[in-house]
């Protein structure tokens, strides 16, 4: 309860800042006259993001074949559940819903979103250093230090993907070492969390074992351009006459926001403060930035809903 009560207020505070610098009037304006036929564009968008994704899953997945239409699903209930649970929490829903709509075990599920995740970072990294270089202007002599600090992290997470499973089996050593050094009192946890570790490493291994890094390489690419699509259409629905190049430089950063570990409710908050400031950046007026990351976040949650309850639906016929 306490942890759900710190995200809620990590949230109302955030949302708090973000809207008092806007008016009301304004974000209904936008979104009772947003373009029709933009918006849906961007729900397509939007829906073939998700549908790659659960391509990519198809990819990722090596104990047994599960039809994409059950990938689709699990992979919506997902997103949906990323937005409405505090803490980050609803990234583990993926290994649940796969675990309980597709029988794999729960280990599997959790090693294959890991490594989905590791391959968004890289995605998103490399269009974050190229889009960076597009706006030399704005970050002047600081612009070695961003492709410094991106070629650092490339190199972490490209160490740290590729010795998962060592890694692994490392912590699972030093898991069993504390239970023996703890004693009775705690040893089955200890134990139970060593065995875990242990199945999650061999599920790295046998994902890596498949070698379907193309593949996955091009699905995971494949559904950031119709994300960045989606963005692109949504803001243009808003009346926002921008660039392609800008959307998807702004929109980068607010992902990169919404992603960091911070305990809010969903990404409800944190995607709005990252899009404001990368369109800040990106030329558009505080208004418009602010409103327009509001206005996206909405009408996501909204498809995103309305796609769930479709999903259960014929997942329950």
């Amino acid at each position: 309860m306490k942890h759900i009560l710190l995200s809620l207020f990590i949230t109302a505070l955030i949302l708090f800042v973000l809207l008092s610098q806007i008016s009301f009037k304004g974000l209904y304006t936008l979104l009772k006259t947003v373009d029709p036929i933009w918006a849906a564009l961007g729900a397509a968008g939007y829906i073939l993001a998700l549908l790659f994704r659960a391509v990519r899953f198809r990819w990722l997945i090596h104990s047994k074949s599960i039809p994409l239409s059950e990938l689709f699903r699990i992979t919506v209930f997902h997103n949906l559940s990323i937005m409405v649970l505090p803490s980050k929490l609803g990234e583990l829903s993926y290994p649940y819903f796969i675990n309980k709509i597709s029988g794999m075990s729960m280990t599997e599920g959790l090693a294959s979103l890991i490594t989905s995740r590791v391959y968004d970072f890289f995605t998103i990294l490399m269009i974050f250093l190229f889009a960076s270089i597009g706006f030399q202007s704005f970050f002047k002599n600081n612009l070695f230090f961003i492709i410094l600090l991106t070629a650092l992290l490339f190199g972490l997470i490209f160490l740290a993907f590729f010795h998962m499973s060592s890694l692994l089996r490392w912590f699972s050593d030093i898991s069993g070492k504390i239970s023996k050094w703890r004693g009775s009192k705690s040893i089955k946890s200890f134990l139970w969390i060593q065995r875990k570790m242990n199945e999650v490493a061999e599920d790295f291994y046998a994902i890596q074992a498949r070698r379907t890094y193309l593949p996955v390489s091009l699905t995971t690419l494949i559904s950031w351009i119709m994300a960045f699509w989606m963005c692109y259409a949504f803001l243009r629905g808003f009346g926002i006459d921008i660039s392609f190049w800008r959307v998807i430089f702004g929109s980068t950063v607010g992902l990169i926001a919404s992603a960091l570990p911070i305990s809010g409710f969903g990404n409800w908050g944190t995607l709005e403060a990252g899009w404001a400031a990368g369109f800040l950046i990106a030329g558009l007026s505080k208004e418009k930035a602010i409103a327009s990351g509001f206005g996206l976040h909405i009408f996501i949650f909204i498809i995103c809903a309305v796609m769930s309850f479709i999903c259960w639906v014929t997942s329950k016929k």
